[in-house]
């Protein structure tokens, strides 16, 4: 499955597969990989996403990886999903395609998008031109799939040759949409006047920020009563089960249900963010909000694909990390790396959502949004820097707008089940390792917590935070978070520290502050390493780590003079 990036290869491949694909990487690079298994009468079929390109005459990752794809791996057929709103620029790809001379299916995927837009294309016509089947879907509506699978079980067919240089490409592709679609006038009264209030150069800024703030009181507190069910159910668990007899109850009731039972009372926070950034994400705003401020990102230095690996970082810094692979140039990639994990990842949500309900339970979701956009502004201060000093050049971005959607339910449901997925698959394996760890450190070797390796190794470190007053307990806890921000949570819960009687509000706000700048988690030290390399992944952890303590600091000396 080959395309330019948002054609919707996903969705077409679970209208294919039913979603029986999984995700992974290609060997030795991460860059990600979905392989799905389908039958289609009684044959079956593996279908490989290979990453979203536009065409092969850059440098980038994706570019090498699909290359490398289609020449070593010798695939029996390719399917070219093309995007039916934007024929002419998709053809680049697929006349450079029919150089690999592999049997070749072209998808016109979106055509009910197409059709609404007043655009026709003649699928037979293409196809004799082409010299390949051209087949019509909707894939997130399931439209044309049966079509496709017919298709498939022919094999598809070589295509014609059209080799040549760029130019000639380009110039084929247009002279080809030429002869194949036909545009009508559509009124377009309503996205046009939508684009004129979401892309106006002044009202544009405020209304972005409306939304983030809508998506932080939504996130906090629409969630907040499940979450306070969620938290009270894994409370009674925990002090039930260590109420029996013995280490095991102890472990299972005061290190695993305590710690990973504290992490995921924060689902409901966690689900609605991440239903409000795919809302976002399908209904076509999000590359609108990009757009609007592609021209303020570009006096830091980075460009419109930086801004889209920022803002997946408000969902996962891993992913948002591989995204950067699509960015052409070495030194904007090298700085957007280096500077996502400050963007706020949904695993600090519930080390937020705990100290801003405790100690600020008026103004939670201001103190939540402040953070967030601290981190936005700390990451393009940073890359400011980075731009200026040890990556210095010059960056340039284009990008094409899509038509505004109604999201389809399903595909709603389906990226939010996703993700959430990833945050609950978390609990059950990095959250749940570190909960019996800190379990067993804090009640070994024996008696008390104060005499524990726990209270040794905190106690050792606590000196480095003296200034900004945090207990020994705090202190093992942004340790232990290194492994994964929400352990942060869990291992405050396993030690049962009564937070609100050690610590002041802007104690509580400096610490907040630290969570979020600190070092990245495990994963994405190791996403940054495979990425830039090892040096970079060294200068993230010292560079973040001084940022972190450096600004935790002021934001202690600011709250005592207040």
């Amino acid at each position: 499955m080959v395309g330019n990036p948002n054609v919707g290869k996903t969705s077409l491949l679970n209208a294919l597969t039913g979603g029986n694909f999984s995700v992974g990487n290609f060997p030795g690079v991460t860059v990600e990989k979905k392989e799905g298994v389908a039958t289609i009468n009684g044959k079956k079929f593996i279908f490989v996403d290979l990453p979203g390109i536009y065409s092969f005459e850059t440098e980038s990752l994706d570019e090498k990886v699909t290359r490398d794809y289609l020449i070593k791996e010798k695939p029996d057929m390719v399917l070219n999903i093309v995007n039916a709103l934007n024929l002419e620029r998709n053809l680049y790809l697929t006349l450079q395609l029919t150089e690999f001379e592999i049997p070749m299916i072209v998808v016109l995927n979106m055509i009910d998008e197409a059709e609404k837009e007043g655009i026709s294309i003649d699928a037979k016509k293409l196809s004799k031109i082409l010299g390949t089947p051209v087949v019509k879907t909707s894939a997130v509506r399931e439209q044309g799939i049966d079509e496709l699978k017919r298709e498939i079980l022919k094999g598809g067919r070589i295509p014609k040759s059209f080799s040549g240089s760029l130019e000639e490409i380009v110039r084929m592709a247009e002279n080809i949409a030429k002869e194949v679609v036909k545009v009508e006038k559509v009124d377009r009264v309503i996205e046009e006047v939508l684009d004129e209030v979401f892309m106006d150069t002044h009202l544009g800024i405020p209304i972005f920020l409306s939304i983030m703030w809508m998506m932080f009181v939504f996130t906090y507190s629409v969630a907040e009563p499940f979450t306070e069910l969620l938290g009270s159910l894994f409370d009674f668990l925990a002090t039930y089960i260590a109420s029996f007899d013995g280490w095991l109850f102890s472990m299972l009731g005061d290190g695993v249900v305590a710690g990973v039972g504290s992490v995921l009372s924060f689902i409901p926070n966690i689900a609605f963010l991440f239903l409000f950034l795919s809302l976002l994400e399908l209904s076509g705003y999000m590359p609108r909000a990009v757009f609007l401020v592609d021209g303020f990102m570009s006096r830091f230095g980075l460009n419109g694909r930086s801004v889209i690996s920022l803002i997946m970082g408000f969902g996962c810094n891993v992913p948002a990390i591989l995204a950067t692979r699509s960015i052409e140039d070495g030194k904007v990639r090298i700085a957007t790396t280096l500077v996502n994990p400050f963007m706020s990842c949904s695993a600090r949500l519930p080390i937020y959502v705990l100290f801003a309900g405790m100690f600020f339970p008026e103004n939670g979701s201001v103190v939540i949004m402040s953070l967030y956009l601290i981190g936005v502004v700390i990451a393009l201060i940073s890359a400011l820097i980075l731009r200026k000093t040890l990556l210095e050049g010059e960056s340039e971005f284009i990008m094409e707008l899509p038509p505004y959607m109604l999201p389809n339910p399903k595909e709603l449901w389906l990226m939010t089940w996703v993700r959430t997925k990833h945050f609950i698959e978390k609990a059950g394996t990095v959250i749940l390792g570190m909960s019996i760890v800190v379990w067993y450190i804090t009640n070994y070797p024996g008696g008390s917590i104060e005499t524990s390796y726990a209270a040794m190794l905190g106690k050792a470190l606590q000196p480095v935070f003296s200034p900004m007053g945090w207990s020994w307990e705090l202190v093992l806890a942004l340790i232990t978070g290194f492994a994964a921000k929400e352990v942060v949570v869990a291992t405050i819960s396993v030690l049962n520290v009564d937070v609100a009687s050690v610590m002041t509000p802007h104690q509580a706000f400096a610490y907040m502050l630290f969570t979020l700048l600190y070092m990245p988690c495990v994963a994405t030290i190791a996403a940054i390493r495979a990425e830039i390399g090892t040096r970079w992944a060294v200068f993230a952890v010292s560079f973040s780590f001084l940022v972190a303590y450096v600004i935790s600091l002021i934001a202690t000396g600011v709250g005592l003079w207040f």
